[in-house]
């Protein structure tokens, strides 16, 4: 019994196989470091196959793209004539419009029984034709003031005894004293005034 080889029973003691790797007992399902490593190859490999499947179809759109380019560009400059064409033809048939529009309002504008002046009338039918309303009312007023001035000169040349009127016409003593009844009553009515003053050295000389 003496010679009986000593029991080890110390676990921290147990001898392992040089290169291997201990194994966790408590979780048996824990993927090694081997492991891991295979499954990032293996998803570096993937990763590469779908870059170059990306890369793989833009280098196709960008083929097709160029080739439907290539037969686009006479498509599109024609389209584009035609919608220049109607542009054009739309505007200027707008433009005709608007001429139309305008040179009928000028003409009613112009007319004996309103009676605006030309200018003023192409100034007014533009400002109605494009709706600036602001503007219309700015040329009817100046065509009330204009009309206005105008009657009250017409007025003043019809009877120069208005305020403002014509200056009266001169009248020599010889002349007054050479007139007649209606000749004197007409001085009378239109320059009292005058009147008084050649009656006055009428008398004196009488």
């Amino acid at each position: 019994m003496a010679n009986e080889p000593a029991k080890n029973t110390d676990v921290n003691n147990t001898n392992t196989n040089p290169g291997t790797e201990p194994k966790d007992n408590g979780g048996a399902n824990t993927p090694s470091t081997a492991d891991l490593e295979a499954r990032i190859k293996q998803l570096e490999s993937e990763n590469g196959k779908l870059r170059q499947a990306n890369t793989n179809a833009s280098a196709d759109a960008s083929a097709w793209k160029k080739k439907y380019n290539e037969l686009l560009p006479e498509n599109e400059r024609l389209e584009k004539e035609k919608e220049e064409r109607n542009a054009a033809l739309q505007e200027e048939l707008e433009k005709l419009k608007a001429e139309r529009n305008v040179a009928n309002i000028k003409a009613q504008l112009t007319a004996p029984d309103i009676g605006f002046d030309a200018e003023l009338a192409q100034k007014t039918a533009e400002a109605m034709n494009a709706g600036k309303t602001d503007e219309v009312f700015g040329a009817l007023r100046e065509f009330i003031v204009a009309h206005d001035k105008a009657l009250r000169e017409q007025s003043l040349r019809n009877n120069p005894t208005l305020p403002g009127g014509a200056a009266p016409k001169s009248v020599t003593q010889a002349e007054f004293h050479s007139m007649g009844y209606r000749e004197r009553l007409k001085i009378y009515n239109e320059q009292p005034e005058l009147y008084k003053e050649l009656m006055n050295k009428e008398k004196m000389k009488g």
